[in-house]
This record gives structure tokens, C-alpha cells and sequence, in this order.
């Protein structure tokens, strides 16, 4: 059985930081919560982690928490956030400029060796920077199945490991897509 899990909405991510807040005894202001909350969307973790942040600052400082405070006591998680915010289509438009492909060749049934690996190369890229499910990122490549995502994500991964020159090609469409 296969279950898809989606990044909760902003009120369940509300409603974990103050269940949260409440079982630890701390208290913030309604609208620390609510930007955590905001800002803070793929993971549970992270934002119990950055409400902790925040507590611990603070009880031990004597300092009023303000936007800024917060900002830059998760500047690392913020820019996570940021970084995340990459879209199958970007990838997309990105991988078919380099390898010098049409776009439309990303969702297109044609499998030449020219057009098959750079597809492969944005479907492994969709997998490592977006939080997307396998079922979604087949369907932005033109109806593929999740197992035809799972395919390409290892067949690069393989060849990560084993060539140079795929290695830098995708460091180099990573940094570019992630500035």
C-alpha cells in the first residue's frame, strides 16, 4: 500500500506549535506562533525545532522577540525554506537549456538517448529539490508512472557515482537552480 503524505496546511502547523508550546509550558505571543507557522511549511521537525529556538532564547535572554530576532535565529532554517522553493517547471526549463533540448521534448513520448537523459536529469533534480511525489513529477514529464521517476533518479544517482563530468553537470544545474 502506497500513502502519499502532503507538508501540512498553515492551521495544522498552528495547531502543532501551540499544542506544542502548551505540553512545554511556553509562552509566545499568538503572532510568533503564527509566523513560525508561515514560514516554516515542509517539515514537523523543523518547526518544533525553531519554536524551541525561539523558546530557549527566549527564557534566557531579556531581550523582547521581535520579527528581526526571529529572523536571524533561523536565518539556516529560513534559507532552507528558500531554497526549497524550486518548481518541477523551473528544473524543466533549466535542464533543457543546458542539454541544449526543447522543452517540450521534457513531457514528450520520444525516448532518444539526446532526449531520454536530460529528462532523467529533471526528474532526478524534481526528486532532490522540490517536495513533490513521485506520482506529481511523473505527471509534469508527460504522464510518466512513479516508477519510471524511480528509474531515472537511480539510473543518474548511478551515474553520479561513476562519471566526472555527470557529477559537475548536475552540481552545476543544482547551484543554479538554488540561487
Amino acid at each position: 500500500m502506497t500513502a502519499e503524505l502532503q507538508p501540512p496546511d498553515i492551521e495544522t502547523r498552528i495547531a502543532i506549535l501551540k499544542k506544542k508550546a502548551e505540553s512545554l509550558n511556553i509562552a509566545l505571543e499568538p503572532w510568533v506562533i503564527e509566523f513560525l507557522a508561515d514560514r516554516i511549511r515542509n517539515n514537523v521537525r523543523r518547526l518544533e525545532g525553531a519554536l524551541m529556538r525561539v523558546a530557549s532564547y527566549k527564557s534566557l535572554s531579556d531581550r523582547e522577540i521581535t520579527r528581526e530576532v526571529i529572523e536571524n535565529l533561523l536565518r539556516d532554517i529560513f534559507q532552507e525554506q528558500a531554497r526549497r522553493a524550486v518548481t518541477i517547471e523551473q528544473i524543466q526549463r533549466k535542464v533543457a537549456e543546458h542539454f541544449d533540448v526543447r522543452l517540450a521534448d521534457m513531457t514528450s513520448k520520444r525516448r532518444p538517448a539526446n532526449i531520454a537523459f536530460p529528462r532523467q536529469v529533471a526528474m532526478f533534480l524534481s526528486r532532490e529539490l522540490t517536495n513533490s511525489s513521485l506520482s506529481d513529477i511523473g505527471d509534469a514529464f508527460g504522464g510518466k508512472d512513479h516508477g519510471t521517476v524511480i528509474h531515472a533518479c537511480k539510473l543518474v544517482k548511478r551515474r553520479i557515482e561513476e562519471d566526472e563530468q555527470t557529477r559537475h553537470v548536475i552540481r552545476l544545474l543544482d547551484s543554479q537552480l538554488q540561487r
